[in-house]
């Protein structure tokens, strides 16, 4: 029975063991210098990172297919795991227990933290990442996202591109009142909403889309609803790139 509730919290510990790792310092360096340096500081280091938890998983089981792809998966796996190990989630012996609470049970906790890492593996651009290390802080610790909305935001993560779908955001975002107002009503700003293309956000579940449907020639049909809002102000404001 002890090992069956072990299985249970696997990918749980595999996250525990990766943030508390004394091999981290071997990744941490080779995420902090550029390319080529960083590809040829590789050599020889391979057996060493498919020893640290979680980033053996996303460097292909384990096995280095290329310098390049691995330098990526190293930089994903820092801008991820250090904002979690800064936040001190971890740190309490009962934190899996405080996660469990959370999460309602001890399968879900495991389903989301699986559910993490498949994320983290697919992201194509390390700010990516560390939106979601923000994510995971924001709801495991500050409780300013639910966790099934955790949940929706990571997938929606992966359909954001970094420079249209957050410029778009940031235009929704910053005519999300201005609409509504008698007063002070800027004519400009709402122009610039009406004429803002919301094609990058259609799938990221941030937006009020026009009725019937997701056409993106619809003038002034979009906005900006509760989810992307908080999304905007506790994850993507005062991110520094």
């Amino acid at each position: 029975m002890q090992d069956n509730e072990n299985a249970d919290y696997s990918a749980t510990n595999e996250l525990i063991e990766a943030v508390n790792s004394n091999l981290l310092e071997t990744a941490i360096d080779l995420s902090q210098i550029d390319l080529k340096a960083s590809i040829e500081a590789l050599t020889g280091k391979e057996s060493i990172l498919t020893d640290i938890p979680v980033l053996k998983w996303i460097i292909s089981g384990g096995k280095i297919l290329s310098n390049i792809s691995t330098i990526h998966s190293i930089r994903k796996f820092y801008a991820f795991i250090m904002p979690i190990k800064d936040s001190g989630i971890f740190e309490n012996e009962d934190c899996k227990e405080k996660l469990e609470g959370i999460c309602g049970s001890k399968k879900k906790l495991n389903f989301v933290i699986e559910q993490t890492l498949f994320s983290l593996d697919k992201y194509n651009a390390e700010i990516k990442a560390k939106w979601l290390a923000k994510m995971f802080v924001a709801t495991f610790k500050e409780k300013k996202f639910s966790v099934d909305e955790y949940n929706a935001i990571q997938f929606s993560i992966n359909s954001l591109n970094p420079i249209t779908s957050i410029s778009a955001l940031k235009i929704y975002y910053q005519c999300r009142n201005n609409s509504r107002k008698k007063e002070n009503y800027d004519k400009d700003l709402e122009l610039k909403r009406a004429n803002a293309d919301f094609s990058p956000l259609v799938l990221s579940g941030f937006l009020h889309l026009p009725k019937g449907g997701t056409f993106c020639d619809n003038p002034a049909g979009a906005f900006i609803n509760d989810l992307g809002i908080r999304f905007y102000e506790n994850i993507i404001l005062d991110m520094k790139v």
